[in-house]
C-alpha cells in the first residue's frame, strides 16, 4: 500500500511494459511534422516500439486550440496517454489533478537530475513531477551584421550600450522611409516581462496567506515597463504597436529592419522562408537578409542585473485517465532521452538538461549565445491559474495599452494587477 501513497497515477506507471498488439496515442504539436523535426519522432517512436511492442498513434495538433481540444477529451473520458503542453500551460492540469504523477519513475528519464528549471518549474505540484521537460527555446537579439558593421556598433554589453548602437544605426538609415532599428510588437508581452524581470520586478507572488497578489505597480516592474515601451517609442514602428511577435520575421526579411527579439532559431527562419507559408515540406527560398544575420544575448543593465529571457518551451505529460500510463511514460522517457535531445539541438532548440548545454554551446545551430541566455531566465508564476491569465489576454492588453499610449505604465499595471489577482485567487 505504501507505493500507492506515493501519488495519483503510481499504479499504472509500474504496470507491465510488454505492449505486444497495443498502441498508445500521443497528442504532439505540429512543430514536429516538418521535414527535419519528424524523423527524430519516428526514431523514438521505432526504439520505444522494439523494447515494448506497441505502437504509438500520433495526432499532430495546433497551438491555437490544442487546450480546448484537451479539455474536451478530458470531460469526455477518453484521453490520450501522452499529451503536448507548452511550458507555462502546464500548472492548470498539474494543479487539477489531470495528470499523472511522474516522480516515481523520474530516474527512468535521462538528465532528469538536472532538467532546466524554466521547463520542469511548471510541471512542480508539492515536490512531485506530474510532466516531462520536452525542449525549449530562449530569445535573444537577431540582428542585420551589415547595419551593425557600417555603423561602427560593436555588440553590447549593457543596455546603454544598445540604444546608442541603435541610434547610430537610426540615423545612418533616416533615408529609408520604411527602416526601423528595433521591431518590438506592441503586444509582444513576453518580451515586455522581461524587462521587467531584468529590472527585478515581477508578475505577481504568492503571499504568506497563500493569496496572489499582482506586482506590476511595483517600482522595479515600473522601470521595467518604461524601458520597454522606450524601445517601442523610439526604434519601432506606430503599426507594430497593436499586433503581436508571431509576424515579426515577416517585416525583417524585407531587409528593413536591423534588430529583433526572438527564439534563437529564428535566426535561421528569416534568411530562407517556405515558398508556400502554410506547407513545411514546401522549397526554400532566400530572403533579402540572406548571410546577413546573426545572433547575441541581449545585454542587461549592467553586471548585477543581467537580463533575463523567458526559457519557453514544451512538457510531455500522461493523463491521469490514461489506461496505459507505463507505456505512456516509457514513450516519454525515449522522446526526451539524449540521443533524441542532441537531435533537438541540431535543429536549434535547447535541450531539457543543463547537463546538455555544454554540447548546445558548442553547436553552431544554437551556439553560446543561447546556451548562456537560457542559464539566466524567467518564469511566469506557479500558479493553477495561470493559463487563464494567458487566455484572457491580460498582459497583451496590457503591454499594447501601454504602447499606444491608451493608459500610463502605472495605469495599466494597476488594471491588470487587478486582473490578475482576482484570475489566481479564483476556486480552480
Amino acid at each position: 500500500m505504501r507505493k500507492r501513497q506515493l501519488g495519483q497515477g503510481w499504479h499504472g506507471l509500474t504496470g507491465d511494459l510488454k505492449g505486444q498488439g497495443k498502441t498508445i496515442t500521443a497528442w504532439i504539436m505540429a512543430d514536429s511534422q516538418g521535414t527535419a523535426w519528424k524523423p527524430i519522432l519516428d526514431d523514438a517512436i521505432a526504439r520505444f516500439k522494439a523494447e515494448t511492442g506497441a505502437d504509438v498513434k500520433v495526432n499532430f495538433t495546433n497551438w491555437g486550440n490544442h487546450l480546448q481540444q484537451l479539455d474536451t477529451a478530458l470531460g469526455s473520458g477518453t484521453v490520450p496517454d501522452v499529451v503536448e503542453f507548452g511550458n507555462t500551460e502546464a500548472p492548470k492540469y498539474v494543479f487539477n489533478g489531470a495528470l499523472a504523477n511522474l516522480s516515481p519513475v523520474k530516474g527512468d528519464f535521462e538528465n532528469s537530475s538536472n532538467w532546466l528549471d524554466g521547463l520542469s518549474g511548471g510541471c512542480l505540484k508539492d515536490g512531485n513531477y506530474y510532466c516531462v521537460p520536452y525542449y525549449a527555446g530562449t530569445r535573444l537579439a537577431i540582428y542585420r551584421t551589415d547595419l551593425f558593421k557600417s555603423a561602427n556598433v560593436a555588440i553590447p554589453t549593457t543596455q546603454a550600450d544598445l540604444l546608442a548602437g541603435l541610434d547610430k544605426i537610426k540615423a545612418a538609415n533616416a533615408s529609408n522611409a520604411n527602416f526601423t532599428a528595433w521591431n518590438m510588437p506592441g503586444r509582444y508581452w513576453y518580451a515586455a516581462m522581461s524587462f521587467v524581470y531584468t529590472s527585478r520586478g515581477s508578475i505577481a507572488t504568492k503571499g504568506s496567506d497563500g493569496k496572489w497578489a499582482g506586482t506590476l505597480e511595483s517600482p522595479e516592474s515600473q522601470a521595467g515597463l518604461t524601458a520597454w515601451n522606450n524601445i517601442v517609442q523610439n526604434y519601432s514602428t506606430k503599426t507594430s504597436q497593436t499586433v503581436n511577435e508571431q509576424n515579426q520575421d515577416t517585416l525583417f526579411e524585407t531587409g528593413n529592419v536591423a534588430m529583433e527579439y526572438d527564439a534563437g532559431w529564428h535566426k535561421g527562419v528569416v534568411q530562407q522562408v517556405h515558398t508556400n507559408p502554410n506547407d513545411p515540406n514546401s522549397p526554400l527560398k532566400d530572403t533579402a537578409v540572406k548571410d546577413k544575420v546573426d545572433l547575441f544575448a541581449m545585454p542587461g543593465i549592467d553586471a548585477s542585473h543581467p537580463f533575463k529571457s523567458f526559457l519557453g518551451g514544451s512538457v510531455l505529460g500522461v493523463p491521469a485517465k490514461s489506461k496505459e500510463q507505463a507505456l505512456a511514460a516509457r514513450f516519454i522517457k525515449y522522446y526526451t532521452d539524449s540521443k533524441t535531445e542532441n537531435a533537438l539541438i541540431k535543429l536549434g532548440n535547447l535541450p531539457n538538461a543543463t547537463s546538455l548545454l555544454t554540447a548546445a554551446s558548442s553547436d553552431p545551430a544554437v551556439g553560446p549565445q543561447v546556451a548562456a541566455a537560457a542559464q539566466a531566465s524567467w518564469f511566469t508564476p506557479a500558479a493553477a491559474n495561470w493559463a487563464n491569465v494567458e487566455n484572457q489576454q491580460i498582459l497583451q492588453q496590457l503591454c499594447q495599452d501601454i504602447a499606444t499610449g491608451a493608459k500610463s505604465p502605472a495605469d495599466a499595471a494597476k488594471e491588470a494587477d487587478g486582473k490578475i489577482a482576482d484570475i489566481l485567487n479564483a476556486a480552480s
